[in-house]
């Protein structure tokens, strides 16, 4: 194969960077369809970027011979029945994040992916930062001796408008709030550069919106030697959107946005720039960078960068955050398919009880 066509469902606002980094492949990748569930909209992305066919309808993407590579952005309690079709039509499948929103969920889509023996990836672009590539570098040597603390945090705001997006605010749509929506990202760095913790606890409110979801969240991570406090918010009103990643070592210390690495050691210092050179800076942003791997992956039969198992793994610390938050209890890893939160029914039904008695202790 020379080259893909694609097809993208889903024409919100996510969908113009897929359609825009596909159009930078050039002969590689060629756009053939867009589909959306309102029509208008979907036409006025074909236009927009030159699509041939558009519709309202998903089947006419995923029955087309001609489209091997399927884009989704869409509402995340979608990602999941979309994607199976999708793979099951024998297209390959990029999701944008979350995976999916429930680990019961995830599965599936992994095992309709091993099935077909198409590749299934999902967003997760911060991996293809060349600041991330060095960070990953710094402490895969050591060079800041054994991390012991870290703080991860997104301070982000989201205006009540943002909310009035009917699937928004919701656990049976959006599968929760700051955690699962804007962290993904910040999860999926803890995850890529420090690994898996072993137990969490977390505690989850919503501050300052009319949304069931949370858009607030306190957790404490736990490694053998390592402890990292985690926040996720879209309430914080800050004069900008903050992010941050701090890991602190035995013999130095890591920032990420932006990032600084540093020793007082004057030696581990100058190892820790000669690492960094080593580093190329990246030519594409993150998300461009990602989906042209994807389209790579594709042409020359390998498997993405990021694979759809590095989307659950994020996917299952988001769901012990939540299961900690619901319980009051800290909640061991890796997640069994007995956990209560890994069905999406046994999640929803743990987060209408958290809703029912947060909301009763608030009345009373």
């Amino acid at each position: 194969m020379e080259a893909v066509g694609v097809g993208i469902i889903g024409a919100g606002g996510i969908a113009a960077a897929h359609a825009k980094a596909y159009q930078m492949l050039g002969l590689k990748a060629q756009v053939i369809g867009v589909a959306d569930i309102d029509e208008e909209r979907a036409r006025a992305f074909a236009q927009r970027y030159n699509i041939p066919i558009w519709s309202s309808e998903d089947e006419d993407i995923l029955k087309r011979d001609d489209i091997q590579v399927v884009s989704l952005c869409l509402p995340h309690h979608l990602h999941a029945p979309i994607a199976l079709a999708a793979l099951q039509a024998g297209k390959h499948v990029l999701v944008e994040k979350p995976l999916a929103i429930s680990l019961e969920e995830a599965d599936a889509m992994i095992r309709a992916a091993q099935k077909a023996k198409r590749n299934l990836s999902v967003v997760l672009q911060l991996r293809f930062e060349s600041d991330v590539q060095r960070a990953r570098l710094i402490l895969e040597r050591g060079l800041i001796g054994k991390p012991f603390y870290a703080e991860v945090s997104c301070l982000w705001w989201r205006r009540p408008l943002y909310y009035e997006n009917t699937w928004r605010g919701k656990w049976a749509t959006e599968g929760g709030g700051a955690v699962i929506n804007q962290a993904t990202h910040h999860i999926d760095l803890v995850l890529y550069l420090l690994g898996m913790p072993k137990r969490v606890y977390a505690e989850i409110d919503t501050i300052a919106h009319r949304i069931e979801v949370e858009d607030w969240c306190l957790a404490t991570l736990y490694w053998d030697e390592l402890k990292a406090s985690f926040c996720a918010a879209t309430c914080a009103e800050l004069e900008t959107d903050v992010s941050r990643l701090l890991v602190l070592g035995t013999q130095g210390s890591l920032q990420m946005f932006p990032f600084r690495p540093y020793s007082r050691q004057e030696e581990r210092h100058l190892e820790i720039a000669e690492a960094c050179r080593t580093i190329p800076e990246q030519e594409l942003p993150g998300h461009t960078a990602q989906i042209h791997d994807f389209v790579f992956s594709v042409l020359e039969k390998r498997e993405p960068r990021v694979s759809a198992m590095d989307g659950r793994r994020a996917l299952e610390l988001v769901t012990a955050i939540y299961q900690s938050a619901f319980t009051q209890e800290v909640v061991e890893l890796p997640l069994s398919t007995d956990s209560p939160c890994y069905t999406t029914a046994g999640k929803l039904e743990m987060a209408r009880r958290y809703t029912a008695a947060h909301q009763a202790k608030r009345n009373s």
